[in-house]
């Protein structure tokens, strides 16, 4: 089973999920060298780093995400304190949480 970390939380895919696709991709060449100096290092092929990178950025972008619409929320729920916003807004935002 594979997981994805995001907040630390265990994030677990279905089988379907978990099948590989090729994909080409156009990086350039000091990324590259780059890359393979670390498959040396670790004995791990492209692919293992790739895809970690993929997840570790996507996890990144996830918590970004969610730390962004807390913001907003809690900007709202001040508003909303010194009567400037309508309720239902800041609870809407806190609910998608």
């Amino acid at each position: 089973m594979s997981f994805l970390y995001i907040n630390k939380q265990a994030v677990m895919h279905s089988i379907q999920e978990l099948e590989t696709q090729q994909v080409k991709l156009n990086i350039p060449t000091y990324l590259l060298n780059d890359i393979d100096e670390i498959t040396e290092k670790y004995k791990v092929d492209r692919s293992e780093v790739l895809i970690e990178a993929a997840k570790s950025y996507v996890a990144s972008i996830v918590e970004q995400d969610v730390h962004e619409r807390l913001y907003k929320a809690f900007q709202e729920v001040r508003q909303m304190r010194k009567g400037k916003t309508p309720k239902t807004s800041a609870r809407s935002l806190l609910d998608e949480l």
